[in-house]
């Protein structure tokens, strides 16, 4: 049995409000000037830093099912040390990132 995402899970709790989320994310992706590719990276670096391992694996699977090279992404892992991330949300995100990845 597959593993539902944040927002799957949400909807078989309420549809309405998971639709209201998605809705949020829409507008605020498409408020500014960045491309969704950037907002997936920026996003991916703040769900490793608040520990997220659900959302981070969710976007990492959206990457690289898009094209993204996992070497981006453990880029935007790396970003956020030492500004925001300690060493050890950094090796849990690389983790789980390769356990998206196949690795």
């Amino acid at each position: 049995m597959a593993t539902l995402t944040p927002v799957e899970y949400l909807a078989q709790v309420n549809s309405a409000t998971a639709d209201a989320f998605q809705a949020l994310r829409k507008a605020v992706l498409s408020a500014g000037p960045l491309d969704a590719y950037t907002c997936e990276l920026i996003a991916l670096g703040a769900f490793v830093t608040s520990g997220n391992e659900a959302s981070f694996k969710t976007h990492a699977r959206r990457l690289l099912k898009e094209g993204a090279a996992p070497a981006a992404l453990r880029h935007a892992v790396l970003v956020t040390f030492g500004a925001t991330t300690t060493f050890s949300q950094i090796s849990a995100g690389l983790h789980w990132l390769d356990e998206v990845a196949g690795k």
